[in-house]
């Protein structure tokens, strides 16, 4: 019985550590979601320069996907996620001096490999191993609730620091700059408490595995279902400008808004799907039903006018929407098991499916960015929420497709 407390407790212990890991890491290449008018200026950029630096960083993090498989195959993943952390904290304090956009290009292409090749499957490879395929989907949830949580704590601290400095571009700065320090001790923390678990695969992925994943259809439409969450996710940073802008929101207040869109909705949703993809021993249902939830919430973006008496509508339909979104980032990954690909098969299928899944990383922030700079005020707006229903709506019938190619699967079988 002692033992099995000890288990517990040192798996908790290692899924808390993942939960610093894997929130503290992106908080500098995703600060714009949270600081975007500021940070803009601060930078002197315009709207499509600031979109270029994240299709730089997506098109860099895409082409890391694979080969972070094979990293963390055959390193430490204790170490890959430490080296990580601390890379990307100290690049962060040079991003914090405003350099120029030559160096900003060059600092995101560093944080594009900090976030993926050596980060992303060393980390997914972690949390799987935290338990069998009865609990992934809680796993995953809690881990992604976990993210949300904790980023909430010390962002709202942070947010708190940023008015009273006076909310400028030396506040932003501040800001940076202690989320630079604690990335770096994120980075610290793990390279010492985190315990490894032993590799036991071969190779992952070999080139005769990724060709056996393209040819499996159940992994297409999961590319697919993580491909239109995706986008909803990344469009969901531009609501921050869309307040301040559109609804005349101060800059404090967006800010607010971002942290409980980005961090607090994933704090409930995420383990809410986590815990319901295993009571009814389905995450593709649980998927279907967020879509649903999707694309009902961008519906009011579109109709309500930019009058700031109506903020609260869209407000709602902002929780609602990163709800759902939140369910789906909780547990896509944990449908690998749910899709019937031969465990042999499930790193590559793994990065497959992030390789395509990830692909709006390196176009949607410079066609977001391009929209608003061509169609100034709503008008740009409102092409980018017709964009995320159309991206949406084809999530969710990706997910009926897949439901039905599971109930096909298990008929014969």
């Amino acid at each position: 019985m002692l033992m099995k407390k000890n288990i517990k407790l040192e798996r908790a212990l290692m899924l808390f550590i993942l939960m610093i890991a894997g929130c503290v890491i992106y908080e500098l290449p995703y600060l714009r979601y949270n600081y975007y008018d500021v940070l803009r200026e601060a930078l002197n950029l315009n709207n499509t320069q600031m979109g270029f630096l994240m299709t730089v960083y997506g098109i860099v993090a895409m082409l890391g996907y694979f080969p972070s498989g094979w990293l963390a195959d055959r390193y430490s993943i204790r170490k890959l996620l430490a080296f990580s952390l601390i890379v990307t904290g100290l690049v962060g304090f040079y991003f914090g001096t405003y350099p120029s956009y030559k160096m900003l290009i060059l600092i995101h292409v560093i944080w594009a490999i900090t976030t993926s090749l050596t980060y992303w499957s060393a980390m997914i490879k972690a949390v799987s191993q935290l338990g069998d395929s009865k609990e992934q989907g809680r796993l995953y949830g809690i881990f992604e609730g976990g993210r949300g949580l904790l980023p909430i704590i010390y962002g709202f601290m942070i947010l708190a620091l940023f008015n009273k400095m006076g909310a400028s571009q030396v506040a932003l700065k501040t800001v940076i700059n202690v989320y630079a320090i604690i990335s770096v001790a994120g980075g610290i923390i793990t390279l010492l408490f985190f315990k490894d678990s032993k590799n036991t695969e071969d190779s992952n992925p070999l080139l005769s595995d990724i060709v056996a994943v393209i040819k499996m259809p159940q992994v297409w439409l999961l590319a697919i279902i993580i491909f239109s969450s995706y986008v909803q996710y990344i469009a969901m940073g531009y609501i921050t400008p869309y307040f301040t802008e559109i609804f005349k929101a101060s800059v404090s207040l967006a800010a607010a808004l971002g942290l409980i869109r980005i961090y607090a909705l994933a704090i409930g949703a995420g383990p809410f799907a986590g815990f319901m993809a295993d009571k009814i021993g389905s995450s593709t249902k649980v998927l279907f039903g967020a879509f649903v939830m999707i694309v009902a919430s961008l519906v009011p973006f579109l109709i309500i006018p930019g009058d700031p008496n109506l903020i609260w509508v869209v407000i709602v339909s902002m929780v609602v929407l990163g709800t759902g979104v939140f369910i789906t980032r909780g547990i896509y990954f944990a449908a690998i098991d749910e899709i019937n690909v031969p465990i042999k098969y499930a790193g590559a299928a793994i990065g497959f499916a992030s390789f395509i899944g990830f692909l709006p990383e390196a176009f949607v922030y410079t066609l977001v960015g391009n929209w608003l700079d061509k169609n100034p005020g709503i008008d740009g707006y409102k092409i980018m929420f017709t964009f995320m229903i159309i991206v949406s709506v084809i999530g969710f019938i990706a997910c009926g497709l897949l439901l039905k190619n599971i109930k096909k699967n298990k008929s014969n079988a």
